[in-house]
């Protein structure tokens, strides 16, 4: 962004160059979002593929689980692939549109597309991680539970569970949103200056 930078004083400091620095600094800004977008693209895809690979370097467990549970856990992971797919198939989206509009009007709505997309990505990620630990912690109770022990012990035992299960997923959580603040809300955030700069410009124009 250096160098729009240095455009822009320019532009603010010299008005005999306004129509010609206004040019150019929606062509570098209209650079810098389509760089982001695809940078958007590319981390979904790397997350994508990383997750594939770690489901095939540590795959479920050989444990005996219900059928009731072993349905839900193909369907869910086949709902989790499908959102993903559409997130990526929508950076993209995204990415192409943003790369082949001239419009400074019609990148704008782009750039609020995208901005959606990625927060709504990250809503949907954070979502299904709190479903997972959700669908994981009932089907712990249903295995642990014994009908034979007392329902004081069985229900001291579901507490500890919850908390232990509520535990993990609260640090699971907090990493992610970590993660996701160092990576997406960074390049959001240089979007969202980007937007602001484009809307100035064209008021101003």
């Amino acid at each position: 962004m250096d160098e729009l930078d240095q455009l822009k004083k320019q532009w603010l400091k010299n008005t005999n160059f306004t129509k010609i620095n206004q040019t150019e600094i929606k062509s570098l800004l209209h650079k810098n979002s389509t760089s982001i977008v695809k940078w958007i693209f590319i981390i979904s895809l790397i997350e994508l593929s990383l997750g594939i690979i770690l489901s095939f370097m540590f795959p479920s467990s050989e444990r005996e689980e219900s059928a009731f549970f072993k349905y839900l856990g193909y369907v869910s992971e086949l709902v989790f692939y499908i959102g993903i797919g559409y997130f990526i198939y929508s950076f993209f989206t995204s990415y192409s549109n943003i790369s082949n509009k001239s419009s400074t009007k019609e990148l704008l709505i782009n750039i609020i597309t995208t901005r959606k997309h990625v927060e709504n990505y990250i809503k949907f990620n954070i979502y299904f991680i709190i479903y997972a630990f959700v669908i994981a912690f009932l089907e712990i109770i249903i295995r642990k539970i014994d009908a034979d022990v007392h329902w004081g012990t069985n229900f001291v035992m579901i507490i500890l569970l919850a908390v232990i299960i509520a535990l993990i997923t609260l640090i699971f959580i907090t990493i992610i949103k970590f993660y996701y603040k160092i990576v997406y809300r960074r390049l959001l955030k240089k979007l969202n200056h980007n937007y602001e700069e484009l809307t100035r410009l064209e008021e101003e124009s």
